[in-house]
């Protein structure tokens, strides 16, 4: 799959952002993801891991990028049992910071001043939507 990166210069008050791509495997763990905000992701992801051993691709990619950063990913492997895939960007901002995509397809992520937006690659990119309080 791949993946193409834009980073606002002012991105998360002028502070790195963590972001996780999860793949998954289980329907009902992908239900229970698209219902944790970020910040629950970060602070349970491993425990996430411990309870559903068999999914290995939940850390299908981890990175921090600073406001700006020119970023460069190489193809991520999916496996043909995937079921869907979830990015969490980890904001200071309150507000849930996850999108869910297919990971059959290549997906732009933003990282604006104040939340992500992910979009296929195949789609005309659209101006990402203001983060909701």
């Amino acid at each position: 799959m791949e993946i193409k990166v834009h980073i606002s210069p002012t991105a998360n008050n002028n502070h790195p952002v963590a972001v996780d791509l999860v793949l998954v495997k289980d329907k009902k763990l992908l239900k229970e993801l698209m219902n944790m905000s970020a910040s629950d992701w970060f602070e349970k992801r491993h425990q996430v891991e411990l309870d559903y051993p068999k999914e290995t691709e939940l850390d299908a990619g981890r990175w921090e990028w600073v406001p700006g950063q020119q970023v460069k990913l190489d193809r991520v492997p999916v496996n043909i049992d995937v079921a869907g895939g979830v990015v969490f960007a980890n904001y200071f901002s309150a507000g849930a910071h996850r999108a869910t995509f297919d990971p059959r397809k290549g997906i732009l992520i933003t990282l604006g001043d104040e939340n992500l937006c992910v979009q296929s690659l195949k789609e005309s990119p659209k101006p990402c939507a203001p983060a909701k309080p």
